[in-house]
């Protein structure tokens, strides 16, 4: 469930952030599958890039997720993943036990969510149960006054222009991780 911030214990300095950004082969998480992942941290109000990862994952029995069809939008090919991929339920055990986060941050949290649910239940790795807030809700309770004309205008890089920050590439889950993490802490200010 999402959940606003402003109900935790903690102040926001004394938070840490984990911001996570996924590809995927499509939208639907009972047919498609996670590609690649990015992470950066949050810690002391600060983004650390000490903490960011980049993970490729290795195609898997489970699900048909041969990326031919979605390689045009996130430039993933197969042979990357098998080259340079992983275990995506090491990864989920690493997201779960290694990477200890207060809040847990997206850019459309719904879609990514209920695919780290999905793989989590198919992989059987349990995710700790932690709050997990949005850039793309905070940005329309931010401009719930004017009336958005399309769903483009809630894109990473349209939230990230309304605050003056650059357009990075889109669809690589690393630069669209910080990408994210940098409207965060802009939508707080």
């Amino acid at each position: 469930m999402l959940k606003r911030f402003t109900r935790q214990k903690k102040s926001f300095l004394d938070s840490v952030f984990l911001v996570i950004d996924m590809e995927m082969t499509g939208l639907d998480p009972q047919q498609d599958s996670i590609v690649s992942a990015g992470t950066v941290m949050i810690k002391q109000g600060r983004i650390s890039l000490a903490s960011a990862e980049h993970h490729y994952f290795l195609p898997t029995s489970l699900m048909a997720d041969d990326v031919s069809e979605s390689a045009h939008i996130h430039l993933i090919t197969d042979a990357q993943r098998e080259t340079y991929g992983e275990s995506l339920s090491d990864w989920l055990v690493h997201l779960s036990t290694l990477l200890k986060a207060d809040v847990w941050v997206f850019h459309h949290a719904v879609i990514d969510m209920a695919f780290l649910k999905a793989a989590s239940e198919r992989l059987r790795v349990a995710l700790p149960k932690v709050t997990v807030l949005d850039t793309l809700i905070q940005e329309k309770e931010k401009r719930s006054a004017q009336v958005l004309e399309s769903q483009t205008q809630l894109s990473l890089n349209a939230c990230r222009a309304r605050y003056g920050l650059p357009t990075y590439r889109q669809h690589h889950a690393f630069s669209d991780a910080l990408a994210t993490a940098e409207l965060f802490l802009a939508q707080r200010e």
